[in-house]
């Protein structure tokens, strides 16, 4: 099963707190853009992004493998 974050762009005030806390590096905030981004197939899923963002503005969940949405 695979891993994903969603972000809630409104809630997201583009901190950065999720990049600088991800184990994985699954989230990146570079400087040519306002909200985080995802790396393709980083997130394992720990949740530490979701329990530390103060604003409530992830959401980490998981798909089985060859579902698509």
């Amino acid at each position: 099963m695979a891993w994903y974050w969603t972000l809630r762009e409104g809630d997201c005030p583009g901190c950065g707190i999720c990049a600088d806390l991800c184990p994985h590096h699954a989230i990146d905030l570079p400087p040519e853009r306002a909200l985080p981004a995802g790396i393709a197939g980083a997130c394992a899923g720990c949740m530490v992004c979701a329990e530390e963002c103060p604003f409530d503005a992830i959401v980490v969940w998981q798909r089985a493998s060859g579902v698509t949405a």
